[in-house]
C-alpha cells in the first residue's frame, strides 16, 4: 500500500534509507571489537531477522569479560559515545527475566543527534547462553561465545483462539463509558475509543490470526502491537480499522466511536467463540449492550444471535 498524505509532502519519510543504521552497526563493530574488555557482540530485532527498515531501531547486545563487568556497568555510556554522539540515554531498569536479555546487565535506550534510536545492552559473558538466543546475528566473536551463523526467529503464529481478557475488557469499556459520558468528560470518553480500538479490536484481530501480540517481548505492556501492525493483519482487518470514524474530543464523537467498534467487535468475537469452542459471556454482553443503548439512546446494529430474544 502506497504512502499518502493529503496535506504533507512526507519528503523526509520518503527519502529515508537504512544507511544510518548500517553506518552505526559498522562503527559499533569496529569500536567494540577493538576494546579488550568486549568478547562478542550481536544484533537482535529487525536488523537481525531481515525485517529492518529505514525506521527501525538497532538492538545491540554486547558480551564483556566477567572480570570487566563491574567496571563497564558504570562506564558503558563512555563506550557508547566512542561509537556515536547521543542526545539522550535512558538507562534500562530491571528487565523481565523471561526476556532475551538474560542475567545482570547494564545499558539503555540511546538517541543520536540525527534521531537514530538504538538500544545498547551489556552482559557479563558468563551470565548469558548466547546459543539459546533466537533471532540474532553475530557481529564478531573473540571467544567462541556465539553461534557461528544467524539464528532465525520462530514463527509465533498459532491457531485462532478466543481472547477472553480482550472480550472482557471491551464489554467493561462499553458499559463503563456511560459514566464518563454522564459526567460530561469528552476527553476521557474519546480516549476510551482509541484504547478500545488498540487493545480490544486489534487484540481480537490478532487472536483471529493466532497471535497474542506483534511484540517479541510484550511483558507488562497492555498494547498488543508496537510500531508494526500491517504485516500481522489481513487486508480486510486493516480496511475495517481504517474505516472507523475519526475521533475528536466530543461526546458525539465518542458515542459514534463506541457504536462503530461495538458493531464490528461483538459479532466477530461471538463468531470466534463459536469457532474455537469457547464459552461466550452472553449475560455480560447483554448487560453491557443494554446499558449503553439505554443510556445514550441508540440501538446497535447487531445480528439476532448477538441479542437475547425480545430485545
Amino acid at each position: 500500500m502506497s504512502l499518502t498524505s493529503n496535506h504533507y509532502s512526507l519528503a523526509g519519510v520518503r527519502a529515508a534509507t537504512t544507511a544510518p543504521q548500517e553506518t552505526f552497526i559498522a562503527k559499533a563493530r569496529q569500536v567494540l571489537e577493538a576494546d579488550g574488555r568486549v568478547l562478542a557482540a550481536y544484533l537482535v530485532g529487525g536488523f537481525a531477522v531481515g525485517e529492518g527498515d529505514a525506521f527501525s531501531d538497532v538492538d545491540l547486545q554486547v558480551l564483556v569479560a566477567d572480570d570487566a563487568a563491574a567496571e563497564l556497568s558504570g562506564s558503558w555510556q563512555e563506550l557508547v559515545h566512542r561509537i556515536t554522539p547521543t542526545v539522550q540515554i535512558q538507562p534500562f531498569g530491571t528487565l523481565n527475566p523471561n526476556e532475551h536479555r538474560q542475567g545482570p546487565m547494564a545499558g539503555g535506550l540511546c538517541i543520536t543527534p540525527e534521531w537514530l534510536h538504538f538500544d545498547a545492552v551489556f552482559h557479563a559473558a558468563g551470565s548469558v547462553d548466547a546459543h539459546s538466543v533466537v533471532g540474532m546475528v553475530p557481529l564478531f566473536d573473540k571467544a567462541g561465545l556465539l553461534p557461528s551463523a544467524p539464528t532465525v526467529r520462530p514463527d509465533r503464529r498459532g491457531d485462532a483462539f478466543f481472547p477472553t481478557a480482550v472480550v472482557s475488557s471491551f464489554l467493561y469499556g462499553l458499559g463503563n463509558v456511560v459514566a464518563v459520558i454522564g459526567r460530561n468528560e469528552p476527553v476521557p470518553a474519546s480516549n476510551g475509543v482509541i484504547l478500545m480500538r488498540d487493545i480490544a479490536l486489534v487484540g481480537l484481530f490478532l487472536a483471529e490470526q493466532g497471535l497474542v501480540s506483534t511484540r517479541e517481548h510484550a511483558f507488562g505492556n497492555p498494547f498488543p502491537f508496537s510500531k508494526r501492525l500491517r504485516r500481522y493483519l489481513t487486508e480486510e482487518q486493516h480496511a475495517i480499522l481504517e474505516a472507523l470514524p475519526p475521533v475528536c474530543a466530543s461526546i458525539d464523537s465518542a458515542i459514534e466511536g463506541y457504536v462503530a467498534l461495538a458493531e464490528v467487535f461483538l459479532p466477530r468475537a461471538a463468531r470466534l467463540a463459536a469457532a474455537t469452542g469457547a464459552p461466550w459471556p452472553a449475560d455480560y454482553a447483554h448487560a453491557s449492550v443494554a446499558h449503553f443503548e439505554q443510556a445514550v439512546g441508540v440501538r446497535l446494529n447487531l445480528p439476532p444471535a448477538g441479542r437475547r430474544p425480545g430485545t
